[in-house]
Order: structure tokens, then C-alpha cells, then sequence
């Protein structure tokens, strides 16, 4: 089975969801250490993950995006950003449900905010897999940050998700 843009936004929310019950068995000011990471510290990269959300589906719906920087923090405390998180992760499950091949083959214009802004043009199935990728990459980040203070982070690996939600899609057998 292909990870079609709708698979790969129900594997975005599960793991989403575990990283962030994990975030919350620390207290406040562990989640928010500075911990040298890009983005600072485990709210920071968690909070960038939902920016990038957010920035993605202005986009997609033509809005301007009001954010300053990719390192703006939209939610102080892991209940806000957890409760934001499950909300675009559920946007985003009930948004790829309904798209079809064409719709897929269809473009998304934008500007780039990299330091010498660019406009382009992608296929959607190109932006919603850059979409998931950019969460998977960051959330490997988060994972390491959460391991280094001593969370013992349930697996979000695509595999499990698929064991785990989708039975039938891989089998395992004990050796």
C-alpha cells in the first residue's frame, strides 16, 4: 500500500500524539529548558512543528501566514499546543481524506521565507509530503531531546504506526 497523503496525516497525528504525552510527564520548566537544540528546547520544536503546520495550511487556504520567525512560540504550556496540535492534526486528516489523484496533481503556489524569497509552484502531493517529512524530521529532534531528560518515549516510527493502526497493512512473526 502506498503512503498516500491521507496515511501519511493519520501517521503524523499518532505520533504527534505520542510525543506529546510524553512531553507532558515533565514539568513545565523541564519542557522548556534550553537544551541546545535548533529550536531550544522541547516546546520550541514541538511549537515549530505546529508553526509549519499552521504556515503550510495558510497556504493551502491562500492566507497570509502572521507569524515573525520559524522559532515563535504560538502555545507557552504543553496543554495550548497540544490542544493546537490535535486540532491541525485532525484539519489535516479530514483535508486528505477527500483529495483524488487529480486533486493531487494540482499546484500550490507560494513564497519561500528563506533569506532571499522565492515564489514556487509544487505539486500538492510534493507540498503534503514535504509537510509530513518536515514533521518527522523535527519530531526525531524532539524524540532525542525528550530521551535526554529521561522520558522513556514510546516509538514513532511509521512501521509501528502501522502495526499499531493499521493491522493487516505488516505482519510480524516471533523468531
Amino acid at each position: 500500500m502506498l503512503a498516500t497523503p491521507h496515511l501519511l496525516a493519520e501517521f503524523n497525528a499518532w505520533a504527534n500524539a505520542r510525543l506529546h504525552g510524553a512531553a507532558a510527564s515533565l514539568p513545565a520548566a523541564e519542557v522548556s529548558r534550553d537544551r541546545g537544540a535548533f529550536f531550544g528546547s522541547i516546546l520550541g520544536t514541538l511549537n515549530h512543528i505546529l508553526l509549519v503546520d499552521q504556515l503550510y495550511r495558510d497556504r493551502l487556504e491562500a492566507r497570509q501566514s502572521t507569524f515573525k520567525g520559524l522559532d515563535d512560540i504560538l502555545h507557552a504550556d504543553m496543554a495550548g499546543l497540544t490542544a493546537a496540535q490535535s486540532a491541525i492534526d485532525a484539519h489535516y486528516m479530514a483535508y486528505t481524506a477527500g483529495l483524488s489523484d487529480a486533486d493531487l496533481d494540482g499546484e500550490v503556489a507560494f513564497t519561500t521565507l528563506m533569506d532571499q524569497a522565492e515564489d514556487w509552484r509544487v505539486p500538492l502531493r510534493v507540498y503534503l509530503s514535504n509537510l509530513s517529512q518536515h514533521q518527522v524530521h523535527h519530531r526525531g529532534q524532539a524524540y532525542a531531546l525528550l530521551n535526554q531528560a529521561g522520558v522513556n518515549v514510546p516509538s514513532i516510527g511509521f512501521i509501528e504506526f502501522c502495526m499499531d493502526e493499521k493491522q493487516g497493512m505488516v505482519s510480524r512473526t516471533p523468531v
